[in-house]
């Protein structure tokens, strides 16, 4: 019966089935052939070649394999036109080793930009899957029509392929690395790293497998130092692993590494000079350096060995998006698809970024003909189909204010273009006296009504885990409604990046201008900065923050949500320590100096007057004089090892409480409790006073339901000296959960007196205060609660609640404001600041708020009791019918209103 494969792409996502479980690795290579791919995967490429020129003397059916793996060698040396050759006399062979011929001979003709003569060679391998001379017995075969249809650009029947070629032979690595190959082209890292591991089951060492690993380590979750580690390993077991060169060059560039990325690219093109990918990042870094004649000539290069290489640009690309410079991203990919009109993946960055740069019909347009070429990609597929078709037309609108092109959620459009357009004016004044720079306009600004709809704007995928992105002219944000945040802070952060990035020209380094942003929301409303001074001080203590010139690696190498968010906190402070020391108008001038292509230690050194050295020097000494408060307070920073690496540390120095310390910690993550406390208890012989160790074992016997241990073990750390917040919290929680409020109000207390930055304290003062009815004391908790968590709404909305209650009319007018940052939406916050308003004696903005509380969800009695106030207002304002209007909407909906029944018109 004969098959056909579809060769049309039909679904979106390849949709990888679970399979059974795998055999085990096979037994050591034996065959004259296996011996021959054993030197290939270990880099020995003249053993390889000596190897299979024997194999092939040997005549039979393995001397077109020989021979398939002999142009191997010669291509993974560059010497790809000696490989064609090579092989071109015998793609007419048959059976298994014409196959390895063909195979081999298609890749390496679309590798040296001959796709036309590549094409019929690989499609034989679909002729002889639709006449069963491929079947479903034949994994090797199945294997090769998998990578066929890959390199022919069929992915689903390429995973099709694969399926069956697995179904087969659950234990062959080639099979499984190119099936992560595919899943990895075509944008499913999930299942790439399923695969990637299984073959890494088969083969631990493989350094094909571990160089692929680190790509998706490098490419999918920017975990830098993961891949670096894999990246070590794969050149232990292949010195010559070339994409294992090409992961380390990419996370140097992505660190500002020019130096580093450079050795490792010549390294790499020492053994391959004709590397596609190797010479695509030589000119990455040459673009990066804003040498525009070495990367003119580094195109050349590549154009040279492939006149049809698109994925160039898109190299290219994904370092120039790195540095902002988006602009330029979309040129690039122009001349991609110019290159190969056929290439998907680069008319699917085509679009993204045309739609990310305000170019949304050109964008759309781009991404429709992606779509003709390519099903697969699934952010394209989000931005097209969902984003640009269901969800902006159905649930957006849009408006211009002056400079801005503002979209809304149609559901909250009349209450934030009451807001938002005011708002983004007065950052736009402020800061461009700031910088003394108008940008281009006009700038897009748009709030997204929900987590899913921002994150396929910003990202193609439906969660990522942030609230605003700037990409230059186009601004996009949650909206206020979407989640709880502050939504002024974020806007005005994003417009920030606008300036920067304008101004350097898109050269900006990404720890300056995320600083700088923070900056700004830090001098507009005390309330709007972060509070992570422990953390900083921590990070400081141990001498861990990087300098100046190499401060981009604290976001590119952060481990985990909270490190990125002490490096935005880390670059505000470095930035406010500039502003102080140096005066706001030397940052625009380091601005403009990035922009005119200079290097960060010339930019230091000419817009500051001072080395990077003394830069950084001078910043630490003012950052830990700021810091000085932590001195001497116990801090709790250790950070879990793996639990075999830190069993073998602790193996190894036996007299280090801190090893056992360590080892303690990553058992009990590991919820090893038992051996958890054998760990303490060693380390508390070797040192009585180590406050870690009774840090840790009073968690321990909290776990063990001890709270005697606890305390004996917190109160030893203040004896050993080591008193402070994270010990004070940590007593108070023990006296929380015995109902001892007195103690719990003194820890409370000792801790906000140790660390006044940190909300918390404040937080459990306040609701001791409120369950006591001490409500000077609440008040005063929740002045504090609310200046300390920007974010909380439901500290703002009761402090101005409590505020109005008691007629602080001044003070309540500051903090309806900042209360509407937080909870623009709802009525009760723009009712209370109306009252505040009022009192005071601004009628005009009093009926502004209580308008803007007539448009925001309420019952009948809350709209009421506005229009009543309205009315007043109104009236207050002399406008008389007006003020009759809002009485009689308020009776309407509630005839008892007192207020509106007690109007005298």
């Amino acid at each position: 019966m004969k098959r056909a494969l579809a060769l049309l792409p039909l679904v979106v996502g390849l949709g990888l089935l679970p399979l059974p479980a795998r055999a085990q690795p096979a037994a050591p290579p034996a065959s004259p052939l296996d011996v021959t791919r054993q030197a290939l995967d270990e880099g020995r490429f003249a053993d390889a070649d000596r190897l299979a020129t024997q194999a092939m003397a040997a005549g039979g059916a393995q001397r077109l394999v020989a021979l398939a793996l002999k142009a191997r060698a010669l291509a993974a040396q560059g010497k790809v036109d000696p490989a064609i050759a090579l092989l071109d006399p015998q793609k007419a062979a048959q059976g298994v080793g014409g196959r390895r011929v063909r195979l081999e001979l298609g890749e390496l003709l679309i590798r040296a930009g001959r796709r036309a003569e590549a094409e019929p060679i690989l499609m034989e391998f679909a002729n002889e899957y639709g006449s069963d001379a491929i079947n479903a017995s034949d994994p090797e075969g199945l294997a090769m029509v998998g990578r066929s249809m890959h390199l022919l650009r069929h992915p689903k029947d390429a995973n099709t392929a694969f399926k069956e070629s697995v179904r087969a032979d659950k234990s062959r690595v080639e099979t499984l690395l190119w099936w992560a190959d595919l899943f990895e082209d075509y944008y499913d890292p999930g299942d790439s790293e399923a695969e990637l591991n299984e073959a890494l089951k088969l083969a631990p060492k493989n350094a094909d497998a571990l160089a692929m690993m680190a790509r998706l380590k490098l490419d999918e979750v920017f975990d830098f130092d993961a891949a670096e580690k894999l990246v070590k390993e794969a050149l232990a077991t292949n010195p010559k692993q070339t994409g294992a060169f090409g992961v380390r060059a990419g996370t140097a560039l992505r660190d500002g590494d020019l130096d580093t990325a450079n050795a490792a690219i010549d390294a790499g093109l020492a053994v391959d000079p004709a590397d596609l990918e190797l010479l695509s990042l030589r000119a990455a870094a040459r673009y990066l350096a804003d040498d525009r004649p070495g990367f003119e000539a580094a195109k050349k290069v590549i154009f040279a060995h492939n006149k049809e290489y698109s994925r160039a640009y898109g190299i290219i690309g994904d370092y120039a998006e790195w540095e902002h410079r988006y602009d330029e991203v979309i040129g690039m990919m122009k001349d991609a698809v110019a290159l190969d009109p056929k290439d998907g993946k680069a008319w699917a960055q085509l679009g993204m970024w045309q739609t990310r740069a305000g170019l949304e019909q050109e964008g759309v347009k781009s991404l429709e003909e992606w779509w003709k070429h390519d099903h697969f990609n699934v952010r394209a597929f989000n931005t097209l189909e969902k984003l640009y078709t269901q969800w902006i037309p159905g649930q957006y609108e849009s408006a211009t204010e002056g400079q801005f092109d503002i979209r809304y959620p149609k559901a909250e459009r009349a209450v934030l273009e009451r807001y938002a357009p005011r708002m983004l004016g007065e950052a736009w004044g402020q800061m461009k006296v700031h910088y003394m720079f108008t940008p281009s306009v006009p700038v897009h600004v748009e709030m997204y009504g929900s987590r899913e709809h921002f994150s396929v704007r910003t990202s193609g995928l439906p969660n990522i885990g942030i609230q605003g992105v700037c990409f230059g002219h186009v601004v996009a944000a949650m909206s206020p409604s979407s989640e709880p945040f502050n939504w002024g802070n974020v806007l005005w952060h994003e417009l920030g990046h606008v300036f920067a990035i304008q101004i350097s020209k898109n050269h900006v380094p990404r720890w300056f201008t995320e600083g700088l942003s923070e900056y700004e929301t830090m001098i507009r409303r005390p309330e709007w900065r972060r509070s992570l001074d422990p953390e900083l001080y921590a990070v400081l203590k141990k001498n861990a923050l990087p300098g100046a010139v190499d401060m981009n690696r604290v976001f590119t190498h952060a481990e985990g949500d909270l490190d990125v968010t002490v490096a935005y906190y880390a670059a505000s402070q470095m930035i406010a320590f500039t502003a102080e020391q140096f005066g706001f108008a030397k940052i625009t001038r380091a601005l403009e100096l990035w922009g005119a292509g200079k290097r960060t230690p010339e930019v230091l050194r000419e817009a500051f007057g001072v080395a990077p050295q003394e830069y950084d020097a001078r910043y630490k000494a003012w950052e830990t004089a700021r810091l000085t408060r932590y001195q001497g307070q116990y801090m709790f920073d250790m950070k879990p090892q793996p639990l075999d690496e830190a069993k073998a540390a602790a193996a190894a120095a036996p007299k280090s409480a801190e090893a056992h310390d360590a080892y303690a910690l990553s058992l009990l993550r590991a919820h090893k409790g038992d051996d958890a406390g054998q760990e303490l208890d060693l380390a508390l012989k070797l040192d009585p006073n180590d406050k870690n160790a009774h840090f840790l074992s009073a968690k321990l016997a909290g776990m063990t339901k001890d709270p005697e241990g606890q305390e004996k073990h917190l109160r030893a750390i203040k004896t050993a000296g080591g008193d402070g917040y994270t010990v004070e919290m940590a007593l108070g929680e023990l006296a929380e959960a015995h109902h001892d409020k007195a103690a719990t109000r003194a820890a409370l207390e000792a801790a906000h007196r140790f660390d006044p930055t940190q909300p918390d304290p404040m937080r459990g003062l306040f609701e001791l205060a409120t369950a006591d009815k001490r409500d000077a004391d609440a008040l005063v908790a929740l002045r504090e609660l609310a200046r300390l968590d920007q974010h909380d709404a439901k500290a703002w909305r009761l402090l101005l609640d409590k505020l109005v209650e008691s007629k602080k009319w001044d003070e309540a007018r500051h903090v309806g404001e900042s209360a509407l940052f937080v909870d623009v939406q709802n009525a009760d916050v723009h009712v209370g600041y109306a009252k505040a308003l009022a009192a005071t004696g601004d009628h005009e903005t009093a009926a502004f708020e209580l308008e803007s509380a007539l448009l925001c969800q309420s019952k009948p009695p809350e709209k009421a009791a506005a229009h009543a106030l309205l009315a007043r207002e109104r009236l207050a304002l002399g406008d008389a019918a007006g003020a009759r209007a809002h009485r009689d909407e308020a009776l309407k909906l509630d005839p008892e209103n007192a207020d509106a029944r007690g109007l005298k018109l």
